[in-house]
């Protein structure tokens, strides 16, 4: 279950770098969860640019009530607020509906030609219709000075990203929960540990959704931010309303976010993340699997981002299958867990699961650690 984003979108955001700032609601996320003084800093200086902004249509007025012009100038104002989002309109929805390297010539296009012609043609249009009217220079004078004024909240924001970025990570580190948090309408089960050759320790833990509710989500934070877009997710995986996850010893537990409609149709948004100090006292227990030819039965419940088939037949090469890749023609997902029950698609008759290799990539990056369970 992935946060809800187009393919389309996602690509002319990766393509135009104007189009990959921070989502809003990222950044609301963020600022929310800051400590109050370090808050307080942030709503003056947003209060500091509001003036800033005040003070330049200010000076603009007086300037054209000196020339008996106020009238017209309000009415080139006035136009410039529908014109902004509609010149930003003009600006992104093409791209967005391009996918591939083309978007980003299409947003090029339409910054130097669609836009503008957009912007400044409303400002011309309103200034000549004013009363008295206003000159072509002073209507693209205002359309100028127009622009001066959007760039500041503009300027700000881009130089916010770095600020906020930074803070997304220490709140990452923090790894509390909100003080507010919902009570979760699951089940949640003790922590549990595992041991398997080549991997090393792992930790598991199980979330049992009630029968009344529907598990709409689960995200999982990543520097201190939300996904944006689909993402694989090898510490966790979902069954119904039922949440499993599985993570190594030297990771840090998962910290989700999840979301759910409850009984009478409202929706709850939560956030958890497991506590180590429920993990129980006793030794690891083995990683273990109970294999059939089409399929296996793991003593715990394995996400498909994470794991990886051997599948054999006398006299033929192995056939590896990656399970975390999408669903093949005609094949249909009721889980991305890899769990008691399990069954998958062979090649053809006589072929059986050999084994299982669960694929473990280091925090700090260097080659993968695979641990293997053998039939």
């Amino acid at each position: 279950m992935m946060p809800s984003s187009t393919a389309v979108g996602f690509t002319a955001r990766r393509q135009c770098p104007m189009l990959a700032a921070m989502d809003w609601q990222q950044m609301a996320d963020i600022f929310s969860r800051m400590p109050a003084p370090e808050r307080q800093r942030w709503m003056l200086l947003g209060v500091g640019l509001l003036a800033l902004m005040l003070a330049v249509l200010w000076l603009e007025a007086r300037h054209f009530q000196r020339r008996q012009q106020l009238r017209g100038w309000a009415r080139v104002r006035l136009v410039s607020l529908v014109s902004a989002p509609l010149s930003v309109a003009v600006l992104l929805a093409p791209a967005l509906a391009v996918s591939g390297p083309a978007a980003l010539g299409v947003f090029i296009l339409s910054l130097y030609m669609t836009a503008p012609l957009v912007w400044f043609g409303s400002h011309l249009w309103a200034g000549r219709g004013a009363s008295p009217p206003l000159s072509v220079a002073q209507s693209l004078g205002l359309g100028l000075s127009g622009l001066a004024v959007l760039s500041i909240p503009v300027f700000a924001y881009l130089m916010a990203e770095g600020p906020l970025h930074a803070a997304a990570r220490e709140i990452g580190l923090r790894r509390q929960v909100p003080a507010d948090n919902p009570s979760l309408q699951h089940t949640v089960h003790p922590v549990r540990r595992h041991t398997l050759p080549g991997v090393g320790v792992l930790y598991s833990q199980s979330l049992q959704g009630g029968s009344d509710m529907r598990l709409l989500r689960v995200e999982q934070r990543k520097g201190g931010q939300w996904p944006e877009h689909p993402t694989a997710h090898p510490a966790y995986c979902t069954h119904g309303n039922d949440i499993h996850l599985l993570w190594p010893a030297d990771e840090q537990p998962p910290y989700l976010r999840l979301e759910w409609a409850q009984a009478n149709g409202a929706t709850v948004r939560a956030e958890f993340t497991p506590d180590l100090g429920t993990a129980a006292a006793a030794e690891p227990a083995a990683l273990t699997a109970t294999f059939r030819d089409d399929g296996l039965d793991p003593s715990v419940a394995i996400p498909r981002a994470r794991a990886i088939l051997d599948i054999v037949k006398p006299g033929q090469s192995p056939y590896t299958q990656l399970l975390g890749n999408p669903p093949g023609v005609g094949e249909v997902w009721t889980t991305d867990c890899v769990m008691a029950g399990f069954t998958t698609r062979t090649p053809g008759p006589d072929w059986s699961v050999q084994s299982i290799s669960l694929v473990v990539y280091p925090p700090l990056g260097g080659p993968p650690r695979v641990g293997t369970i053998a039939r």
